[in-house]
């Protein structure tokens, strides 16, 4: 019984030290801060020598006919290395890359399955990333889910919209990148929450 009693003790003392310990570590707050980007990214297709969009994989088919060829076979994929900049205007500041796949999902609707991550190259938000997917559907609002981010963007969460906002010729279009997210902050990070011409926050 004595044996018994001590081990008791001693898994009650063990369960209040976790509990203590998990009590005292830095914790993120019950709520989160609101943000909105919004950016314009610079697609350069076809296969001219300014191209930031090519074919990764060919797919096996067959010839998807709501998509334009040549990357209308079903399972085509794409890599894109985007320019994105401040403005609609191709000439404004770069402030960022966007990487990513695209990749023909249907037989005969005009739906890709996408990837694709926001890299920020200016100011505060340097080196920080918004991570973003879902299907584009040309039938319908381009809508992607934000599914993470790093740097001033860790544990980001909302969606994105999307909508071709100008179009330079056939081959260059400028697509603008609304983001709605929120971020997880710390309580002692709530009054220092850093400020941004990019960034809004509500």
């Amino acid at each position: 019984m004595m044996a018994s009693s001590v081990a008791n003790r001693r898994l009650l003392l063990l369960a209040a030290v976790v509990a203590l310990t998990t009590l005292m570590a830095p914790s993120v707050s019950a709520w989160r801060r609101p943000v909105r980007v919004t950016v314009y990214v610079q697609e350069y297709l076809g296969n001219g020598p300014e191209t930031t969009e090519k074919v990764l994989v060919r797919g096996p088919g067959p010839a998807n006919p709501s998509l334009w060829p040549p990357n209308n076979l079903f399972g085509d994929t794409l890599v894109m290395d985007d320019l994105v900049t401040e403005s609609p205007d191709n000439t404004s500041a770069p402030i960022g890359r966007v990487y990513g796949t695209y990749m023909v999902s249907s037989m005969s609707r005009p739906v890709q399955v996408v990837s694709f991550t926001l890299l920020l190259t200016t100011g505060h938000y340097n080196g920080s990333t918004i991570v973003m997917g879902g299907i584009d559907d040309s039938s319908a609002v381009l809508e992607h889910a934000v599914i993470g981010g790093t740097g001033a963007f860790r544990g980001a969460q909302g969606h994105v919209i999307g909508k071709v906002v100008k179009a330079y010729s056939p081959t260059h279009v400028v697509m603008e990148l609304d983001v709605y997210a929120s971020v997880p902050v710390l309580w002692t990070q709530a009054e220092d929450a850093p400020a941004s011409s990019l960034v809004i926050d509500h």
